[in-house]
């Protein structure tokens, strides 16, 4: 596709840009198309920017990571998510795009024509957003030592500052990458004057609606009386005075209550709104650096004292969610190394497991079946260490269906949920194992609650629910879902085989076609036969199925 891009506009931060019929507000989070205004986290409009500072150039997805998030160990989800999001704002089709083109395995190009929506050095009248540091904080946070990711890398999520706050009634949005479960209980009035409660809820709606637009955050608002799975739960106390107003939230480890951290405003009475502006700035962010930091040291502890496992562990991580070859050996050896530092260090075992699984899944093996082995060896190592962690008996069971022992992965997982019932991955897993033995209708209920439980989750949840309909022969429902697949993770082959067939089930055979095409774009010479050496498909007659619904599309 040529670009009609015009001249790159310069990285100004207070700059506005028409982006085809669109105009692009940085300052304001916002972008507005007609009579249309939609609004973009932060962290995905810097993306943006930068796509537009680099109009009609491809970006490279790890230069695109770099530039924005800089050191910081992300997930490759994270990318992908935002560029979804800025889609959505813009209205643009994934398909035929108008703005934002893929290109397969490489990264992004800004396809529409871009110019400066005002002179250069114009002011802007003042914006409703407010924005936190941005480059110059960045490059400041790349120079700091590498071993130094551990206390300060996740607190990076915090400098974009969140987006203009989000009245109650809407939901809370999903947490990018996974999210930090965070469940805040109604504020406690403590004074004698129940005609003040309606300061105390004005003080919980400001608390509730600034965090839920950290994008690190999953928040659940809870009404009197209910609880709600999560990893940490919030809590105020709000104490009137005859003048002044004393507000106390404490954070406590939802699974004990102990608690973790507190913080303290007292504020003259007659001066609310300066009160609320404290809140919103000092408070919250104080708040969510302290969520953060609970975090981490909640992932942190029983697993490893080394400060250079741990890093080491991280980058590893971020590594294998690239899903490629070179990335995959290059979390391999990050783990290796992880594990030299600290030779019980169990969850360092468990990703170098699933990262000598998916050198099995995905043919890069020299030798497939000593990775195979060497992954349950590894994953047996890990569960020896931490017997007490859902997650190492989760990756037992990822291993086990490789293998396509299904009743050993289905004793893992089994484990994994008496654990943590609310296991999503874990139920998830379990439906992927019912439609690989031939029953997909058995996996609907357990991908359905997978989803109700993380609906933040990547592709992954939503490729397996897709599949499912397919094998069900319900082509409408899979179509609806495997597009959702696709729309988080374009890249992955899997969502597109099935996206391909679904198309061509529901009549829809020029749009299968270019799904045909996109296959072989994302893996020239791709084989059926190849894929499936490795697929734990165990049903013969699902996989007859796909192999003659891809034939007529000439994927063989």
């Amino acid at each position: 596709m040529q670009s009609t891009a015009g001249t790159s506009p310069p990285s100004s931060a207070g700059e506005r840009w028409r982006v085809g019929d669109c105009l692009v507000d940085p300052a304001a989070n916002r972008i507005i198309s007609g009579a249309r205004e939609a609004h973009l986290e932060p962290r995905s409009m810097e993306v943006l920017v930068h796509l537009i500072e680099h109009a009609g150039e491809v970006v490279l997805r790890d230069r695109l990571q770099a530039a924005i998030w800089g050191e910081v160990v992300v997930g490759d989800d994270s990318l992908t998510n935002a560029i979804i999001k800025i889609r959505k704002a813009l209205g643009d089709d994934a398909r035929n795009p108008r703005f934002v083109e893929t290109i397969p395995k490489r990264g992004y190009r800004l396809v529409a024509a871009v110019e400066p929506a005002r002179p250069p050095g114009a002011r802007l009248s003042p914006g409703t957003a407010r924005r936190g540091p941005g480059r110059g904080a960045r490059a400041a946070l790349a120079a700091v030592p590498l071993a130094a990711i551990t206390l300060i890398g996740v607190f990076a999520l915090l400098l974009s500052g969140p987006p203009a706050r989000l009245p109650r009634e809407s939901p809370a949005p999903a947490a990018s990458g996974g999210g930090i479960r965070v469940a805040i209980r109604p504020f406690v009035n403590l004074g004698n004057d129940s005609a003040l409660d309606y300061l105390v809820r004005g003080l919980e709606e400001t608390v509730v609606n600034q965090l839920t637009a950290y994008p690190a955050l999953s928040v659940v608002h809870l009404e009197p009386g209910t609880e709600a799975s999560a990893d940490f739960t919030l809590e105020g106390l709000v104490l009137p005075g005859s003048d002044t107003v004393r507000v106390t939230i404490r954070l406590l480890d939802a699974r004990d209550g102990t608690i973790l951290a507190k913080e303290q405003l007292v504020r003259p009475l007659a001066n609310l709104l300066e009160m609320e502006k404290t809140i919103e700035t000092r408070i919250v962010e104080a708040l969510a650096v302290d969520i953060e930091r609970a975090d981490l040291a909640r992932q942190a502890s029983g697993y490893t004292s080394s400060t250079e496992a741990f890093v080491l562990f991280l980058r590893a991580q971020a590594a294998l969610l690239v899903r490629g070859k070179e990335a995959n050996l290059r979390a391999q050896a990050l783990y290796r190394q992880a594990i030299r530092h600290d030779p019980r260090f169990g969850r360092a075992y468990g990703g170098l497991a699933l990262s000598l699984a998916a050198e099995y899944r995905n043919g890069w093996a020299a030798d497939p079946d000593a990775a195979l082995s060497g992954a349950l060896e590894m994953a047996r190592t890990a569960l020896q260490i931490a017997p007490d962690l859902p997650e190492q008996y989760w990756v037992v069971g990822y291993v086990r269906t490789q293998q396509r022992d299904f009743a050993a992965a289905q004793k893992a997982l089994g484990q994994a949920l008496k654990l943590r019932p609310d296991y999503a991955d874990a139920l998830a897993l379990l439906g992927g194992i019912a439609t690989y033995q031939g029953k997909p209708r058995d996996s609907l209920p357990t991908l359905r609650e997978a989803i109700r439980l993380r609906p933040e989750a990547g592709y992954l949840y939503y490729l397996l629910l897709g599949r499912a309909y397919y094998f069900l022969d319900d082509c409408q429902q899979a179509e609806i879902n495997l597009a959702e697949a696709l729309a988080r993770n374009p890249e992955n082959l899997e969502a597109h085989l099935y996206h391909a067939a679904c198309l061509l089930r529901l009549g829809q055979r020029p749009d299968a076609e270019w799904e045909a095409e996109e296959i072989h774009t994302l893996e020239p010479g791709f084989q059926l036969a190849r894929f499936f050496h490795s697929y734990p498909m165990a049903d013969q007659s699902q996989i007859e199925l796909l192999t003659t619904d891809l034939g007529r599309l000439d994927i063989e």
